[in-house]
Parts: C-alpha cells; sequence; structure tokens
C-alpha cells in the first residue's frame, strides 16, 4: 500500500509538472514579445516619418542617376577608340540612416500604393520591422497560429562582399517556433517561389535607363529569401523602392543596426554590373561577382 501512494504521489507531481509546463508554454507562445508594439502614429506624424525615409532613398536615387550620367558620359568620350566598360567610382557610395519607425511609415504607404495588404490581410496582421541590438526583426501576427511571430536576422557585408542574413532565432510569442512548424512553412514558401521563379526569370529585364522591371526585382529578392533559409550568403544587391517610382539596384557594402537605426552605404550598379546581375537572374545563379572598385 505504501509503495502504491508513493507511486500515486510520483505521477500526480510529474502530472501537475506537465500541466503547469504546457500552461507556461501556452502563455508564452501566446504572449506578446516586449519590442512587439505597433505604433499608431498620428497620421501627420506617419506622414513625415514616411517623408523623411522618402527623401532619404530619393538622395540614393539622385546618387544613382549622377553615377549614370557620368558613366554614359565616359562612354561617349571613349566611344571612338576601343573603350572599356565604364565603372562607378568608389566615391559615388553614400551612406544613410533610417530609423526603424521611418521605415515602418515608408512601408505602410508603400504597401497601400501598391495594394499588398490584400495579399496577405488572410494570412497575418500587424506586421512590424524592429531594429535592436544589431537585428533586423521582422514581426506580424499570424493568424493561423494565433500568436506573434518573429524572424531575428543579424545583416553583414562579409569580407568577400558577401551579404549575410543569419537568422538567430524565428519565435512564436516568446518561445521558439518547433522545427516541425517551421518546416511547414518553409515548404510552403520554397513551393511558392518554385512555382514562381521560372516566369519572373523568363520577364527581367532592364529599361534603357538601368532600371529593372519587376519581374527582375521579385526573381532576385526570391533567391535572397532562398538563401536565407538555407543559410547561404547572398548577392549585396538591394533595390531601394520610391513611391510610384521603379526602384534602384544598389550594392550595399556596409550595414550597421544600433539604437534603433540601421545605417547603409550603397553604391550605384555601374553598366557592367547591372548586365552581370540580369544574367544572373536569368541564369538562376545563386551568388554574386561584382566588379571590384
Amino acid at each position: 500500500m505504501k509503495l502504491r501512494k508513493r507511486l500515486i504521489l510520483v505521477f500526480a507531481v510529474l502530472l501537475g509538472g506537465a500541466v503547469t509546463a504546457l500552461a507556461v508554454g501556452f502563455f508564452l507562445f501566446r504572449a506578446e514579445p516586449t519590442w512587439y508594439r505597433p505604433v499608431a502614429l498620428p497620421a501627420e506624424e506617419r506622414e513625415a516619418a514616411a517623408q523623411r525615409a522618402t527623401n532619404k532613398l530619393a538622395m540614393i536615387q539622385n546618387q544613382a542617376a549622377r553615377a549614370r550620367a557620368a558613366e554614359q558620359m565616359a562612354q561617349g568620350t571613349t566611344r571612338s577608340a576601343n573603350p572599356a566598360p565604364a565603372t562607378v567610382s568608389s566615391e559615388s557610395a553614400i551612406t544613410v540612416t533610417f530609423t526603424d519607425v521611418e521605415l515602418n511609415a515608408f512601408f505602410d504607404k508603400w504597401i497601400a500604393w501598391n495594394n499588398w495588404k490584400a495579399a496577405y490581410d488572410p494570412y497575418i496582421a500587424d506586421p512590424v520591422l524592429v531594429l535592436d541590438e544589431g537585428r533586423l526583426i521582422v514581426a506580424a501576427r499570424v493568424k493561423e497560429l494565433d500568436t506573434v511571430a518573429s524572424l531575428h536576422v543579424r545583416p553583414s557585408v562579409d569580407v568577400q562582399g558577401r551579404l549575410r542574413l543569419d537568422v538567430e532565432r524565428v519565435l512564436g510569442g516568446k518561445l521558439p517556433l518547433p522545427a516541425s512548424v517551421l518546416g511547414d512553412y518553409r515548404a510552403r514558401l520554397s513551393r511558392s517561389i518554385a512555382q514562381r521563379l521560372p516566369r519572373w526569370r523568363a520577364s527581367s529585364a532592364l529599361d534603357r535607363a538601368g532600371a529593372p522591371n519587376t519581374p527582375l526585382i521579385l526573381a532576385a529578392m526570391s533567391q535572397l529569401l532562398v538563401n536565407v533559409l538555407d543559410e547561404r550568403p547572398a548577392d549585396p544587391v538591394l533595390f531601394l523602392p520610391l513611391v510610384g517610382q521603379r526602384a534602384v539596384p544598389v550594392k550595399l557594402t556596409h550595414v550597421k543596426i544600433e539604437d534603433h537605426a540601421m545605417t547603409l552605404t550603397v553604391e550605384p550598379l555601374d553598366a557592367r554590373d547591372r548586365a552581370a546581375l540580369l544574367e544572373r537572374v536569368k541564369q538562376g545563379t545563386s551568388l554574386v561577382n561584382l566588379s571590384n572598385r
């Protein structure tokens, strides 16, 4: 009888511990991280923040336009005597800093302009970008899981000039998401990309001014996402958007995140690099060999 009572007591303690652990786990899974605070700025402040980001992106656009004009002038002056491909000078590099408030306000405006909310609204709500302790955090409330899912990425440019987006963790609420859940979402994402990528690659093009069309941007960014999922370094090319205008491709040479702000140093791509980018995208090659300057 004593042994039986002891076994019952042990079982009760284990059961109680399991129930407590499940309750705590459920609470942490549904809990919102302290940094997840979708900010509802007054309309005037939100518009001002979006405009600051737009102005900084316009600086990069203008720098790229000046570099392109200098490139065309150099080609014109050497056209008669075996011209070499013109390159962009390293003096064309430009450094800008964006706060996460500015980026969120800008992307809210960009999403509204392109009517993207209709595409993601069945799946997620309140997407937020957070810059915190060297990490870029992309978070949103996932409706299927009824929790805030977040992807924590540490961006850097390695010594070989490749972009690294090292995934440090993926959370559901305050808990790491199980591998089975991550695997399911990764499989869905991979299938979606695989279905669309051939069409995007085939339609990729640059206009006469060297600006990429939408399929080229989608194909390049999809390849970037695949590299992130596979934990591989990626092409250090970013497509910086402006509302109502085509995005400008630039080479990222440095990135730093601190104090809820991200500082980027970028260089415009020259004609040779733009052509190489288009060729890589069309051929499906995953990594870059941009010209050394």
